[in-house]
């Protein structure tokens, strides 16, 4: 039996209810991939506009200069954001930019095993004393 307010106890509840559910948020995200063949669309899209590009732009621009910039550009963002989205799309693992899931889970616990000492069963109580607030300007 918990000797805490009836408020206090529902919040806590509340929020390991809410840990919960993103929890198994990021079990969805981890354990359903993109479909295959829509990579390999995309993939194949990339690649057409990679040759695509350059001939375009030349229609577009008359300088070879702004039409090599414009061109590398262009292919450079749209790479880059697939590249950006193939790390997104799992985010748990042992790469480099993968989320330190284990570590965030051993703190997670290690904050959940505070709450169970002694001490933070005790509440604390402020006093307003002259002698207190001297000692806290000098």
């Amino acid at each position: 039996i918990f000797s805490v307010a009836p408020p206090v106890l529902s919040r806590a509840f509340q929020e390991l209810a809410n840990g919960m559910l993103r929890y198994h948020d990021a079990r969805k995200i981890a354990s359903v991939p993109l479909p295959f063949p829509y990579v390999q669309c995309l993939e194949l899209l990339l690649l057409f506009h990679l040759i695509a590009t350059p001939f375009l732009t030349c229609i577009w621009v008359k300088s070879a200069f702004w039409a090599s910039l414009v061109s590398f550009m262009q292919v450079f963002f749209l790479w880059s954001l697939n590249s950006i989205a193939t790390e997104l799309e799992n985010p748990f693992g042992e790469d480099v930019n993968d989320l330190p899931a284990r570590d965030l889970q051993l703190e997670m616990n290690k904050r959940l095993l505070m709450l169970l000492r002694c001490q933070a069963k005790e509440l604390q109580e402020l006093k307003d004393t002259r002698e207190q607030c001297l000692w806290v300007h000098s």
